[in-house]
């Protein structure tokens, strides 16, 4: 494996050949292209005269220099690799320290014997155990057939933080870690290139396996860069299914991977990722009508498809001989996220895992309580391989979803000092804030996004919304202002997000009298302007906070106070006009701020800003920014909360509240 000092020194060298070629065979490139000139313009001979020769070679070199020096030319990228955070392994390991893992063993130091048995791992999206139930006993007869054979085992398992999406959860049944990576999940791992994070690739390829991911798209976030450092040989998603591929593809190159693996005399490993059970519908595949009957819902025929395909890909592997040696295993990556109203009398949620390893082997009886930590062991248990790796869960006793929660900083820093990289993207150890108790019951913190969560609905918009948030303790709401087609202000996210709450079937936008019409989900009343000032006239603690609209001072003059009206907006002449139209404060929002450019703490003075609105996704990124706003009494307001599973408004308020000064959320219990 090539060291990140040695490849810095490689591109030196590369770019150091460069400036000389350039610059030796310069004359002879201008004598060439003068040559050809003068074929076609007689006068450019003069060209040829030494003194324009050299000064031509100056110039040339000059260019060369300046294009190299370009964002992500050689000498930048260079220089970049020189000064890029790359935590040492001393560091990676006191995080090991800190996690009481004295014994783990690094990939280089890995002893493993196995029996030569090939492995199959089947993640399944978003197929939590309900659709096991008898239920759903329809769909899925085949899975279930799987837990009442007594050649297969049958487990439950919980799902534990830092692995509720698909990266998270693939990343964590390789290595038997949470995925915390403290930034946007697994962007990390862009340009990474080695990991001294043991994973099952490494063990796998030290006995020998032939290891290959078969998946959707493993080019997104990092993914792919994450498995090739992990020791998984050979991705196959749809740069080579093709762009409109789904799992029946997925499945069909599966077992043409299966067939052409077994025909050597080493064993393989195959770790397949599905998506056509992905919320909130499922990916509807026409094809499988051939196969399925009509469902309720286009994700239940998803969920009957994928237990046909499950099926299909099994028995071929009997039909083929590959099945007597090998262990499969099949488990979802994550609960389904979004509604869960679904699995309602299917008993209480969770994930399984099932197996044809033989239950001795699995030792599970010393794993009662399992969690997604505990795939690597139970995957190689199962498989007979034996190794000297240990993995986070042998080092933990009792609740072991707790540990992680109370370990999180020290399980992201393992995590990103754990892989050498070329790049690395800016990211934050989460340290629990000294002043959590004091931001929790701050209601100037908390912003009641799109007025708030409703019976687990949010961007509604709604009345009901604003009267359960108020009573909840928030008193900054933040309501979506549209213009309706008769130029009325109405609340709502966007258009689109409006038809699909009301079922409304016609033009957007609608007139504020077909607007007001139409209830919400088919219960919650909708807002406009007059409704909204009832509101706040009933409601005098009550301050708005406006999004969407970017006309300050129409807004303004119809809304009941403007001393409690705070308006995000979007460009610097909104700014400008808001600031003369006497409301309570204009908020720019994150892109005015940075097309100001350097003059933006200037410019903020000159016009009073008291607030910015700014993404969760950039606190990192813009630390410097964030320092000099707080060292001049602006409040940050971030809003993209809950736009990654494990980042809701406890995680910000308890690892990323100092950076800023409050956050937009669609739920809170000021306690």
């Amino acid at each position: 494996m090539i060291s990140l000092f040695k490849f810095q020194v490689i591109l030196c060298l590369i770019a150091f050949v460069c400036f000389t070629t350039i610059y030796f065979y310069a004359s002879l490139i201008i004598i060439k292209i003068v040559t050809l000139l003068q074929k076609y313009f007689p006068s450019t001979k003069h060209l040829l005269k030494t003194s324009v020769i050299k000064y031509t070679k100056v110039i040339i070199l000059f260019i060369a220099v300046y294009t190299m020096c370009l964002h992500n030319g050689i000498l930048q990228k260079s220089y970049t690799l020189f000064t890029t955070l790359k935590v040492e392994n001393k560091s990676f390991n006191e995080y090991l320290q800190a996690l009481k893992m004295t014994n783990y063993v690094f990939p280089e130091n890995l002893e493993v014997s196995g029996s030569g048995k090939n492995i199959i791992v089947i993640s399944l999206e978003s197929f939590e155990k309900g659709y096991l139930s008898e239920k759903y006993s329809k769909l899925t007869p085949f899975l279930r057939s799987l837990i009442r054979n007594p050649s297969w085992q049958y487990y439950e398992m919980n799902q534990n933080e830092g692995s509720k999406w698909t990266s998270g959860s693939l990343y964590t049944y390789l290595t038997g870690f949470p995925a915390y990576f403290g930034t946007m999940h697994n962007n990390i791992f862009q340009s990474s290139y080695h990991s001294n994070i043991t994973g099952l690739g490494h063990i796998l390829k030290k006995e020998g396996y032939k290891t290959t991911f078969i998946g959707t798209d493993a080019k997104v976030s990092g993914t792919q860069d994450m498995l090739y450092a992990l020791k998984i040989d050979n991705i196959i998603d749809k740069s080579t299914l093709g762009a409109f591929s789904q799992d029946k593809d997925l499945f069909n190159v599966a077992k043409e991977a299966a067939l052409n693996s077994s025909k050597t005399n080493t064993p393989f490993s195959l770790f397949i990722s599905t998506l056509s059970t992905h919320f909130p519908n499922g990916i509807y595949d026409k094809r499988m009508e051939a196969y399925i009957t009509p469902k309720a819902s286009d994700l239940e025929f998803m969920v009957a498809a994928t237990d046909y395909m499950l099926k299909d890909f099994i028995d071929y592997l009997k039909e083929v001989g590959i099945y007597k040696n090998t262990i499969i295993y099949i488990f979802p990556d994550h609960l389904k996220m979004g509604d869960d109203t679904i699995f309602k009398g299917t008993g209480e949620r969770g994930l399984f895992i099932l197996t044809n390893a033989k239950e001795e082997v699995v030792e599970t009886k010393n794993l009662k309580n399992l969690y997604q930590i505990d795939l690597p062991e139970i995957i190689l248990k199962g498989a007979e391989i034996n190794t000297n790796a240990t993995f986070l869960t042998n080092h933990v006793n009792g609740d072991k979803n707790q540990f992680i929660q109370d370990h999180i900083s020290d399980i992201t820093a393992l995590n990103v000092s754990g892989f050498e990289r070329t790049e690395l993207s800016p990211y934050i150890i989460p340290e629990i804030s000294k002043h959590v108790k004091t931001y929790k019951k701050d209601t100037l913190r908390f912003i009641a996004h799109a007025g708030g969560k409703i019976d687990d609905k949010i961007y509604t918009n709604s009345l009901e919304a604003l009267n359960t948030n108020y009573a909840k303790g928030f008193r900054l709401f933040e309501l979506d202002i549209l213009t309706s087609s008769d130029n009325k202000f109405v609340a709502a996210h966007y258009w689109d997000d409006w038809i699909k709450m009301t079922e409304y079937t016609g033009k957007t936008p609608v007139s504020r009298k077909e607007f007001m019409s139409h209830k919400l989900y088919g219960k919650y009343t909708p807002l406009d302007m007059k409704s909204i000032n009832n509101w706040f006239k009933s409601h005098p603690d009550a301050v708005l906070v406006t999004d969407k609209i970017n006309t300050p001072k129409a807004f303004a003059s119809q809304f009941i106070d403007p001393d409690r009206l705070i308006m995000e907006l979007f460009t610097w002449n909104a700014v400008r006009e808001g600031s003369q139209a006497k409301i309570k404060s204009v908020m720019p929002s994150q892109n005015v701020i940075f097309d100001l450019k350097k003059n933006y703490l200037d410019s903020l003075k000159k016009y009073h800003i008291k607030h910015v609105a700014i993404s969760r996704n950039i606190i990192a990124s813009n630390q410097e920014l964030l320092n000099t706003l707080k060292a001049n009494n602006i409040k940050v307001y971030a809003y993209n909360i809950n736009e990654y599973i494990d980042r809701d408004e406890m995680y910000v308020v308890k690892h990323e509240m100092d950076f800023i000064y409050g956050i937009y959320a669609d739920d809170w219990f000021f306690k």
